[in-house]
């Protein structure tokens, strides 16, 4: 947490920038949410899994709504809670997210500790796929081509370290807007 010498008072040092990246991260998923595409691995047909997110709108690096507080520097551990003030453009959000359209679901995913805070996003982002991939299970029988669809962060996520690992459990809501079966074998 200590400024590095010779640097701009006005600065941040990095790990606190790091650690409000990851806080926008998924905050944006709580509020906003995200667009995905999920391909199966499917080795029969040579096709690998492939799973891509997209926020749906991002919340901007320097919104003064988002806030981190508690920060306590415990070695190795950096610990804090992040809180988004929500406003009344929000309520459109929660309107559109509690249709529904959306399901609810929950996964697990894991990344390495030794990534610092990419290792969270991959915990997270893996979580996310998980939650996607029990979903489409339980909607279609057969393994699809593609599922695309969105999902939204629901209640407070769950992160922890486990055998040098970040884990990651998660509750989202999902709407699979389209899922592309395969034609032809």
């Amino acid at each position: 947490l200590e400024k590095v010498p010779g640097s701009d008072a006005e600065e941040l040092p990095p790990p606190i920038e790091n650690l409000r990246a990851v806080a926008r991260f998924v905050m944006g998923g709580m509020v906003y949410g995200w667009k995905f595409t999920y391909t199966p691995s499917d080795r029969a047909r040579g096709v690998n899994e492939e799973f891509t997110l997209a926020p749906i709108m991002e919340i901007d690096k320097d919104d003064g709504r988002l806030t981190l507080d508690g920060i306590t520097p415990k070695y190795p551990k950096l610990s804090c809670w992040a809180q988004y003030a929500l406003d009344g453009s929000h309520a459109r959000w929660n309107a559109y997210w509690d249709s529904v359209l959306f399901a609810p679901s929950s996964g697990r995913g894991s990344g390495e500790r030794k990534d610092e805070t990419d290792g969270i996003r991959t915990a997270y982002t893996r979580a996310l796929l998980s939650a996607v991939r029990e979903h489409g299970r339980k909607m279609e029988k057969n393994k699809p081509k593609e599922i695309v669809g969105e999902l939204l962060l629901r209640d407070e996520p769950r992160l922890f370290p486990d055998e040098g690992r970040f884990v990651a459990d998660v509750d989202v809501l999902i709407n699979i807007k389209e899922i592309v079966p395969y034609t032809a074998f």
